[in-house]
């Protein structure tokens, strides 16, 4: 008894998880017996199509075209993050001039600037700039709460050693702000592939391909079998992903105290 006790405190996360992974399963089942399997096929039917699609070369060809874009927006996001926040976060009226873009940037509706990119852009370039859009923010934000929560005595410290601006950038502010930015970092990944799997199947490109553009194709011929099993496939990475973002954030929430 006590093993089996022992055993649960030390996997109860990954238990109940499996427990809630079932029981999911399980209600998608149900839910496909009430109405029409048809036009919601149920997991007796989408996993086998699961298992097939991925013994064809082209489904790790798309989880390879969204996983570039999400790097390349990742890679901008990270970059334009970093070079803003270091002056979001030393000057006052530089975070008041960033604070209208960063509202936009968080609140505008993604449909909508898909459609305005792909009306002003090729649509091959939605998925990115969107995901760019989304988690610029993120990293924005997190590098200025990583300077502003310097302790003020080692900002005292620098004023009085008259240290310069860009070697207390560089030997200061950003390593001690390091934490802020992987937390920012890590929380961007996974919104970001799920925001670039759903603006590759709003920008409707065929030259972009994805996940996105799969479980589109999916649904323009009414195979929801197909679609249903993409989306799996979808699910499970991003879920994968999640998975690891939850225990590496822990990590670095420890590693911040």
């Amino acid at each position: 008894m006590r093993r089996i006790t022992r055993f649960y405190k030390n996997n109860r996360i990954l238990i109940w998880t499996i427990i809630g992974t079932g029981t999911l399963f399980l209600l998608w089942w149900i839910i496909s017996l009430l109405v029409n399997s048809t036009l919601f096929p149920g997991p007796q039917v989408v996993v086998p199509e699961f298992v097939a699609h991925l013994g064809k070369g082209g489904t790790y060809l798309a989880i390879g075209g969204t996983l570039i874009r999400l790097l390349i927006s990742i890679a901008l996001g990270f970059f334009f993050g970093i070079l803003l926040g270091i002056f979001g976060g030393l000057s006052v009226g530089f975070r008041a001039f960033m604070r209208p873009f960063i509202i936009v940037f968080r609140t505008i509706p993604t449909a909508a600037v898909v459609f305005i990119i792909v009306a002003l852009l090729k649509p091959m370039f939605a998925p990115t700039i969107i995901v760019f859009l989304i988690v610029f923010p993120i990293l924005y934000e997190s590098v200025v709460s990583g300077i502003t929560n310097v302790d003020q005595s080692i900002v005292d410290a620098l004023k009085i050693d008259g240290t310069n601006v860009r070697k207390a950038v560089f030997k200061i502010y950003l390593p001690l702000s390091w934490s802020y930015i992987l937390l920012g970092l890590v929380s961007s990944i996974g919104l970001g592939m799920k925001v670039g799997i759903m603006s590759e199947i709003l920008a409707g490109s065929d030259s972009a391909n994805g996940l996105g553009k799969l479980i589109r194709d999916a649904a323009t011929i009414a195979d929801m079998k197909g679609v249903l099993s993409y989306s799996l496939i979808a699910i499970i990475l991003i879920g994968l992903i999640d998975i690891g973002m939850y225990f590496l954030k822990k990590k670095l929430k420890n590693y911040a105290r």
